[in-house]
């Protein structure tokens, strides 16, 4: 019997840069989605871009969650985007995809400027029969910020 085996392979990693939202027009921002806040950065997007993208046009069961979002605007101006996930994960991946669109807004506390651009690597390791990818997004030169494993097969 003769076996052969499979070396695994790294891809090289690709590097993009997006550009984000780099203005917090009145009139865009009026009603406000905080997707995630801590000392350092407040990460937002606008109601009509945060309703209308992930997770409530591509994952189920988000249909309730949607129609309260909705009902909240009515009273709120700015809402918080983990009130309205179903898992704690969902956080993450709503998280990713709105920085990998650039369809959100980073504003740094530290130095109280808006952050126009980000990178985001995309990357695959493993062999035929065990293969991970996920994508790593870097804001400041390469000071990672956020990074998902998107699969594993």
């Amino acid at each position: 019997m003769i076996l052969v085996g499979c070396k695994d392979e790294i891809s090289e990693p690709t590097l993009v840069t997006i550009a984000m939202i780099e203005s917090n027009d009145a009139d865009l921002f009026k009603k406000t989605v905080v997707l995630y806040e801590d000392d350092e950065y407040l990460i937002s997007t606008y109601f009509e871009k945060y309703i209308s993208t992930y997770p409530f046009d591509v994952l189920s069961g988000y249909e309730e969650l949607k129609q309260k979002a909705i009902q909240d605007t009515l009273t709120l101006d700015t809402l918080l985007m983990r009130d309205y996930t179903r898992y704690k994960c969902d956080d993450t991946y709503t998280l990713a995809h709105h920085l990998e669109k650039g369809s959100c807004l980073i504003y740094d506390k530290k130095s109280n400027q808006i952050i126009k651009t980000i990178q985001m690597e995309e990357y695959s390791y493993g062999g035929p029969m065990s293969t991970t990818t996920g994508r790593r997004f870097y804001i400041k030169k390469r000071l990672l910020f956020l990074e998902t494993i998107d699969t594993i097969s």
